[in-house]
């Protein structure tokens, strides 16, 4: 697991260069060309925020640890508090807009929010469509049984169907792995699928299922033995081509993880530091 977990230095040397960049492209435009525009156009994202006194920040809500309601209708999980922390470093509020996982990527490009936090890995394909913040949190992948499976090891997902989100990262390991997916609008959903007998497995990361462990011991899954894919790296997702707003939430995360702020967030909602490695 350690070989592919980032470090913050060597995520930051690309994306504040990249920021750097763009900043002195803004300051030195004089306006009257359509690349000018362009480069000023993140500046205005991050204004836009200062401005409205809020950053919208899209989330699930449902998805513990990482955002959910607790007993009393409160909107809690270890990714809500870092989004407050953000927005406190912005100097506004934090709003959360709560919407299923499928449209909720989707609903940067329509505007309907600034930010997604969602256990959302930056991968490849999204960057190509989306900006990502540096990784703030990291987690092994793995593959959940009913307890009476015959199946023992990752090495076996292959022929097997697996309950998933399509669109997301595990959905995509799994199918590359060799298993049939079967479309789940979230985890709770995949999950009670797998133990209702329905589908031999879903996978997610590790973190994931031991808060469904700690929840709902009632229900008898297992894990698999191997990891699903390299490690998760969860990172804020945002629309394309705004380095302003990228440079100040990277710099909030990187004071927060430097300082150990996230470390205690993550101690209070699943016993382990996922914090990346400096």
């Amino acid at each position: 697991m350690e070989s592919h977990r980032p470090t913050r230095r060597t995520v930051l040397s690309g994306t504040g260069l990249a920021g750097l960049a763009a900043l002195l492209s803004a300051c030195s435009s004089d306006g009257g060309s359509d690349a000018s525009a362009s480069s000023a156009a993140p500046e205005d994202a991050l204004a836009k925020i200062k401005r409205s006194g809020e950053v919208r920040i899209g989330m699930e809500g449902t998805f513990r640890p990482y955002g959910y309601h607790d007993s009393s209708g409160a909107l809690v999980g270890y990714e809500k508090e870092i989004g407050d922390l953000i927005a406190k470093d912005l100097g506004v509020r934090a709003t959360y807009v709560e919407t299923q996982w499928d449209s909720l990527i989707a609903g940067v490009g329509a505007g309907r929010y600034d930010l997604v936090m969602n256990n959302i890995a930056p991968t490849e394909a999204r960057r190509k469509n989306f900006d990502f913040s540096i990784p703030y949190a990291v987690s092994q992948g793995r593959a959940g049984v009913a307890a009476d499976s015959p199946l023992t090891s990752v090495d076996q997902v292959a022929g097997h169907t697996s309950a998933q989100t399509e669109t997301s990262n595990f959905g995509q390991t799994m199918a590359a792995m060799g298993a049939q997916l079967v479309p789940a609008a979230g985890f709770d959903e995949a999950i009670m699928l797998v133990s209702f007998g329905r589908v031999d497995m879903t996978a997610n990361d590790f973190v994931t299922f031991q808060a469904f462990f700690d929840q709902r011991p009632d229900v008898h899954i297992r894990l698999l033995d191997g990891q699903v894919g390299d490690a998760s790296e969860s990172a804020v997702l945002m629309a394309l081509n705004q380095p302003t707003l990228r440079a100040a939430v990277d710099k909030s995360l990187t004071t927060h993880m430097d300082n150990g702020d996230l470390a205690k967030i993550y101690e209070k909602y699943v016993s382990t530091d996922l914090t990346p490695e400096p």
